[in-house]
């Protein structure tokens, strides 16, 4: 039973957890406060670029004189109307007519005379008379004749049908001829017939279940054709007089009504179906295409093209329009803080970066939008633009980019690049623009990667201005439009404007959002690298060897970081300040001793491990109170980690040799936290190997030095220090290979003066004074 119970348990799990995995992935650690804000963040966005941009098209009617040039500012694509309302006429012209042959009309003339027949004979029968009786017996029978059927025949054809006693034969005659007028079809009016047989008539009867075109149209007579018809057909009676013939041809010539109708109804809800389902004919005009020039007279189709770009200013929805950035927007900024949570876990600040890309990103389409209204400005009012997207390629789209670049780092300066020309192009609806946005961000952000003053920054712009220019002349190549002169100097000058604006509002803008959002950049570090700054000089004064000992682990630190592609910068200011806490205690440390007792000796190792490691404490007081950077702060700590200070631990277990068990070895520890980045991570192993080369001796060999960073090394990994950062077995090499190349150079073997013994304490020389020891050995030396 328990088998089977654990079974049933291992089965319903993946029911129970598979959507609850896939909901938990889509969420990416997001809360609910990070949803509001990005929820904010995107209908900022949609804010932004919701709206229709167009310029002032002049209101002019057909048959005026245009009084400037026009020519499309985007492509535009419009209804040709007329163009349509052609193709709509086809459609119209090409649904066949629909007829009604009214068959039971047709059916009940011919029954009703039949009837009338069927009578006749009923009344001669009865009255036992015929053609051959008497007068006075005829007149009887008419009489009768015209009671009884008289509403059917008028009294004339009374008679002349009496004479041949209402004859069946005859009357299979009338009728069949009577039949065959009414069914060919008989029209009202001949010049619509005429008119509607030209796209087809279908022609609806009863006797069919199914419409049939109409083929013998021939037949088809109106009123007057079919009285003729009915003239010039013989009845083939045998006796017939030519006067009862006649009679009987009027007779019919009167019963003949039109049976073949035009159903208007019908026929028009065909054609306008047939009318609706024609697509409207959509004409494009390209991007600086001429709709009129100057001096030209407006016809219908150069008005339509105008109606056609001022119809860009009347969106049918803004709401809708809104919906869709909103949508396009929300997809693009997921995106990004699922990149952030799934492959920029280094960054431990993950949600304060996200809030200054979406800043920067917001603050890069207010500018845009901004300059682009006033790009639409320029273009109304200086005929020399009257293409306003000559004026967009002086926008600085790629300022955006650089800033995410110097507060964040390149792989999301990148991405962010890439959101932004998205939604640059579809702001603008113009590729061509995205792809100017995207290849002058990419310029930007690989030209200003590493930099090492405000200069940096300039030439950057002066880079974006050229990689424009060569982005203008690809897709000039690639349109094949004839080129002008004029108009290539004001795209090259734009172009070149456009990447020194991007440079200048990211001047402007780094100092602020540096300060807000806590962010150190390379342009901050590069003036904390100052050795005349007030902390600095004061270490140098009153901790001197401690200044030394920090000048060589930023020399080693700088060193390694550039061999792992770390920030050798940064690493090189955290060496700087890493160890200013000991200002306020320079003689408690050993390298601060060189004339002077070791106060340790006096101290028991718990007190001396509690003055060693205030060091830390008394470090990040004085970098908060010097407004140090975090990363430089978290540097201070997070060089020692947790490492045990050995020397103290082994003095207290060989002074409490007799009770070890009350002797903690966390006690001894450096409070934390471990290395958290790749720079703290190096900073720990340089500390260590510079304080430990000191031990070294005069003129150690290679081996030695090569064995006791190997030592350092495999103890602070063997100690687990290197958990929480992103130092690879790799890079733990080739940190290693760097520090082995500095620590060999400084221990180089140097040749001896002649003459001077450097070893006497005393003042002389001890012997003849020396002879200069020449280039060549001073070189060496």
């Amino acid at each position: 039973m328990a088998t089977s119970a654990g079974f049933e348990k291992w089965g319903e799990r993946p029911r129970q957890r598979w959507y609850l995995e896939l909901l938990e992935n889509l969420r990416s650690g997001l809360t609910w406060i990070d949803a509001l804000a990005g929820f904010c963040a995107t209908a900022v966005i949609a804010l932004i670029l919701v709206g229709f941009r167009s310029q002032v098209i002049p209101d002019y009617e057909v048959g005026q004189i245009a009084d400037q040039e026009v020519r499309a500012a985007q492509d535009v694509f419009y209804e040709d109307r007329m163009a349509t309302d052609l193709r709509r006429a086809e459609a119209e012209a090409a649904v066949p007519a629909v007829y009604q042959l009214e068959s039971d009309l047709i059916s009940s003339q011919v029954k009703s005379t039949a009837a009338v027949f069927s009578e006749a004979r009923d009344i001669l029968a009865e009255a036992g008379a015929g053609a051959q009786a008497s007068k006075a017996r005829r007149e009887e029978l008419l009489k009768k004749l015209r009671e009884r059927a008289g509403g059917a025949f008028p009294p004339q054809v009374l008679e002349a049908l009496l004479r041949y006693n209402f004859s069946p034969d005859l009357e299979a005659r009338m009728l069949g001829l009577l039949d065959t007028v009414l069914r060919d079809g008989i029209i009202r009016d001949r010049g619509e017939f005429l008119k509607d047989l030209r796209s087809g008539i279908l022609v609806r009867d009863g006797s069919y279940t199914m419409e049939h075109p109409l083929t013998d149209a021939y037949r088809v007579r109106d009123l007057s054709a079919a009285k003729e018809f009915l003239r010039q057909s013989p009845i083939e009676y045998p006796g017939l007089s030519q006067r009862d013939r006649a009679t009987i041809l009027s007779y019919l010539e009167g019963v003949l009504f039109p049976t073949l109708l035009c159903d208007l109804e019908e026929t028009r809800s065909r054609r306008i179906l047939a009318s609706r389902q024609v697509q409207p004919v959509q004409v494009q005009l390209k991007q600086g295409q001429t709709v009129v020039r100057s001096g030209e007279q407006i016809t219908p189709q150069i008005l339509m093209q105008l109606d056609a770009l001022k119809n860009l200013r009347r969106p049918r929805s803004l709401i809708w329009q809104f919906g869709g950035y909103f949508l396009i927007a929300a997809i693009l900024i997921y995106s990004l803080w699922r990149y952030f949570v799934y492959y920029q876990t280094r960054h431990r600040k993950i949600r304060n970066h996200a809030v200054l890309i979406l800043a920067v990103i917001v603050s890069e389409l207010l500018v845009m939008r901004l300059l682009t209204s006033l790009a639409d400005i320029l273009g109304e009012r200086f005929p020399r633009f009257q293409d306003p997207y000559v004026l967009y390629y002086g926008i600085p789209f790629a300022f955006g980019a650089l800033l995410i670049t110097l507060l964040v780092d390149v792989n999301l300066g990148v991405l962010s690049s890439v959101v932004l020309a998205i939604l640059c192009g579809i702001f603008y609806g113009h590729v061509e623009l995205s792809a100017y946005c995207i290849i002058g961000s990419l310029a930007g952000i690989y030209s200003i990667r590493q930099y090492k003053d405000r200069a940096a920054i300039l030439k950057s712009g002066l880079t974006i201005g050229v990689a424009n220019i060569a982005c203008l002349a690809a897709l000039a190549i690639m349109r094949q439009a004839p080129l002008r002169f004029s108009d290539t100097l004001d795209q090259l000058v734009l172009a070149l404007l456009g990447g020194m604006l991007a440079s200048a509002l990211c001047s402007m803008l780094l100092p602020a959002l540096e300060t807000v959002f806590k962010i150190t950049t390379d342009i901050r570090l590069l003036e904390l690298s100052n050795l005349n700054a007030p902390l600095l000089r004061r270490l140098a004064v009153e901790a001197p060897g401690t200044y030394h000992h920090s000048l060589m682990v930023a020399t080693l630190a700088e060193a390694a970081a550039e061999a792992i592609g770390a920030n050798p910068l940064l690493a090189r200011v955290g060496a700087y300040y890493h160890d200013i806490g000991k200002l306020l205690k320079p003689e408690y440390f050993v390298e601060n001793q060189a004339y002077g007792g070791n106060k340790h000796e006096d101290l028991s190792p718990s007190m001396s491990c509690l003055i060693i490691s205030s060091h830390v404490k008394d470090g990040l007081n004085f970098a908060k109170a010097a407004g140090l950077p975090q990363r430089i702060s978290d540097m201070i700590p997070q060089h020692h980690g947790t490492r045990i200070m050995t020397f103290f631990y082994q003095k207290a277990k060989e002074a409490a040799d007799a009770d070890r068990s009350k002797l903690s070895e966390a006690d001894f520890r450096y409070p934390g936290p471990r290395p958290r980045s790749r720079e703290a991570g190096i900073m720990m192993m340089a500390d260590s190997v510079e304080a430990a080369s000191r031990t070294l001796g005069e003129a150690p060999a290679p081996a030695q030095i090569r064995g006791m960073i190997d030592r350092l090394a495999d103890s602070v990994i063997g100690d687990h220090q290197f958990d929480e950062c992103d130092l690879t077995f790799r890079d733990v090499k080739l940190i290693k290979e760097s520090f082995f190349k500095i620590l060999a150079g400084i221990f180089h073997h140097r040749i001896e003066y002649p003459g001077y013994d450097f070893k006497r304490t005393g003042g002389g020389s001890g012997g003849t004074a020396p002879e200069d020891p020449g280039p060549q050995q001073a070189k060496t030396g």
